[in-house]
């Protein structure tokens, strides 16, 4: 979270990512780090053990929703 907000802070656009399990808490932070607007993909944890998780699918979540989020950009 403090790294998307300083980079943000200097002009470079940034996109924090992080498990739905602590979604709410980045978005608490980002509000109270005074920048509500910083953009988070929160995206559902794996369940289960490590090599029965299906990490492609993790992975095509968080790349749907960037590509979203650069296709609604004015960045």
């Amino acid at each position: 979270m403090r790294d998307g907000i300083n980079l943000e802070n200097k002009g470079v656009p940034a996109v924090v990512i992080s498990h739905d399990v602590f979604g709410k808490a980045a978005q608490a932070q980002s509000i109270a780090l005074g920048l509500p607007e910083l953009r988070v993909i929160i995206y559902n944890q794996p369940k289960g053990k490590p090599d029965e998780v299906e990490g492609a699918w993790a992975a095509k979540q968080v790349v749907d929703q960037l590509l979203q989020m650069v296709r609604d950009s004015d960045v």
